[in-house]
């Protein structure tokens, strides 16, 4: 029987709301040399280049519910070819993927096209950054290379703490996976998220059918 993932997607929706106000807060803190907030306004180094991983399966699904919303086939056919072509970088250079600069397959014209169900890393990556995990010592992100160069060299005065979001995020997970009958380890580009929903659910111009989880039975 289909797992209605509808519920799932509607708190992790609350959680992303609280991310982006904080994101929000930190931008508004540090502004630049003409007091304006930080923003990506004229930065070359675009963070959508960047190979990250995803290892839930609920932000799958939220990315699944923008990816559903999309009805151009013109646009749908070019991140069809986008996500595979970089899925083929990937496979050519498994051990550089930290130096690999590659643009996301949902970035257009400078631009999000999903924005709205972007994963969280998507959401606080730029600026000054923590996490703090169990049996493991703290992680401080500096920030993108913008920021840096605006901003570092210095104690940062205001640091997102990435780590309520993420506790709140596996703890949704784990009743999503528990539900679903699902425990499989998940890491995953977002080219990869998006050929997973491209096998299930094909590009339509149709309405999308209401939120549910496709896989309970068959695992991705």
């Amino acid at each position: 029987m289909p797992v209605n993932i509808a519920p799932y997607l509607d708190k992790l929706s609350e959680i992303f709301k609280v991310s982006d106000a904080l994101y929000l807060n930190s931008q508004n803190h540090y502004i630049d040399g003409e007091g304006a907030p930080f923003s990506c306004t004229g930065c070359q180094d675009n963070c959508c280049t960047t190979v990250f991983y995803h290892y839930t399966l609920i932000e799958y699904f939220y990315l699944a519910e923008g990816l559903s919303k999309i009805s151009d086939d013109e646009m749908a056919g070019a991140i069809a070819e986008r996500s595979q072509a970089y899925f083929m970088e990937i496979v050519r250079n498994p051990f550089k993927t930290n130096s690999l600069r590659i643009m996301c397959p949902l970035n257009f014209d400078g631009k999000c096209i999903v924005y709205e169900n972007r994963p969280l890393i998507c959401r606080v990556h730029g600026v000054a950054s923590s996490l703090n995990q169990p049996g493991k010592a703290a992680q401080l992100w500096d920030g993108c290379k913008k920021f840096v160069e605006l901003h570092g060299g210095k104690e940062f005065p205001l640091v997102i703490d990435r780590t309520p979001f993420y506790s709140q995020i596996a703890a949704l997970e784990g009743q999503l996976r528990k539900e679903m009958v699902y425990f499989q380890r998940y890491r995953k580009t977002i080219a990869e998220m998006i050929i997973d929903f491209i096998k299930d659910e094909p590009f339509l111009s149709n309405p999308p059918a209401p939120p549910t989880c496709p896989h309970a039975s068959k695992g991705i």
